[in-house]
């Protein structure tokens, strides 16, 4: 709290001395948080090889959830397959996906870096790099429209937590 003496007040002015002034301030957003929902088809590991599967993706509070069919989203006592945490994107932005990365067409990628947990392990779409753990998602949207829709809702989301710092 800062205090500062009344200067120059009008003589009929009812404030005299001293002025206290209490402030606070916390994030204001204007508009609801992005969200998405329709399939994507990710690219993961499973047993050493990698493969692609068709997953129903939400995106919601800065997390991308994904479960096999749009009724386990539906259903609450069925929790996501998966989820991808955009505050720990190692950029502020997807990109389209190099055709050296991937020669599927309308596929995005989003590099994600955590601290190294005990179970991490390198693998094609993970790499430890000391303390820290990078896994790089391959996502394929079914057209180039719907590539855009969901490069835009995740770079969105990306500044929302780039701009708050969460």
């Amino acid at each position: 709290m800062t205090a500062q003496p009344a200067i120059q007040a009008p003589f009929h002015s009812p404030f005299e001395g001293t002025i206290s002034l209490n402030m606070s301030a916390k994030e204001s957003v204007n508009s609801p948080p992005p969200s998405h929902k329709g399939f994507l088809t990710i690219f993961q590991e499973e047993s050493g090889l990698g493969a692609w599967n068709r997953r129903w993706c939400s995106i919601q509070d800065n997390k991308i959830y994904y479960w096999l069919y749009p009724e386990d989203q539906v259903n609450r006592n069925k929790a996501p397959h998966g989820e991808i945490d955009l505050r720990q994107s190692k950029s502020d932005k997807v990109s389209i996906a190099s055709r050296l990365d991937c020669a599927r067409p309308n596929t995005f990628v989003l590099t994600i870096l955590k601290p190294s947990q005990p179970g991490d392990r390198s693998s094609i779409i993970t790499e430890i790099n000391g303390k820290t753990t990078q896994t790089k998602f391959l996502m394929c949207a079914d057209s180039r429209e719907e590539r855009k829709q969901w490069m835009d809702v995740i770079n969105r989301s990306l500044q929302c937590v780039v701009s708050w710092n969460h």
